[in-house]
């Protein structure tokens, strides 16, 4: 594994954390991870022993157009509907390398979609009435993550997009959350 291989999954280890914590909060479940890989990128057990593949990918804007958008338009955050676009597009794909390639890992796979160009809040309303288009699929779980406001609060919130009784946004309540402590 080239030092570049190991940093870039320094990094998916550290953005786990959070994930997993903000995942009990909403859940009442804890993860906790057994081993990191690729395919998925971590297994996590779940405290009746079974286990769980998850799977981070980000939703970000195209890195060529980035400069050029903050530049010319001001623009800080990514599209709503460019967003949703990306979302759905990361869902297809990451379940051929479901299908594919996890399942001989572990049965069960949780998708972790993580926006870094957009918070939840700014785009969350875009889903409305759209649960039935996040069915098609074989995750247990799929969630945004929204890691644009990590750095200032420390934590993240999540959207659930499937199964529905995940759905919607779990915001974290005002008093607990400072933005730089």
């Amino acid at each position: 594994m080239s030092d570049q291989q190991i940093g870039k999954k320094e990094v998916e280890r550290e953005e786990l954390y959070p994930f997993l914590e903000a995942y009990e909060w909403v859940t009442g479940e804890s993860l906790s991870l057994v081993e990191s890989g690729e395919n998925p990128d971590f297994v996590c057990k779940r405290p009746d022993g079974s286990e769980v593949g998850i799977e981070l990918s980000k939703i970000t804007r195209d890195p060529h157009n980035i400069f050029w958008e903050k530049v010319l338009d001001s623009k800080n955050e990514i599209d709503a509907y460019d967003a949703a676009e990306c979302i759905t597009h990361l869902i297809q794909k990451k379940e051929e390398a479901r299908s594919t390639r996890y399942v001989s890992t572990v049965k069960d796979n949780v998708l972790v979609l993580q926006l870094v160009d957009a918070s939840l809040d700014s785009i969350k309303w875009i889903f409305d009435g759209l649960q039935a288009d996040f069915t098609d699929h074989g995750f247990l779980e799929i969630w945004l993550a929204d890691y644009f406001g990590y750095e200032a609060y420390g934590d993240i919130e999540l959207f659930g997009l499937y199964p529905e009784r995940c759905w919607g946004y779990h915001q974290r309540p005002w008093p607990n959350r400072k933005p730089y402590g």
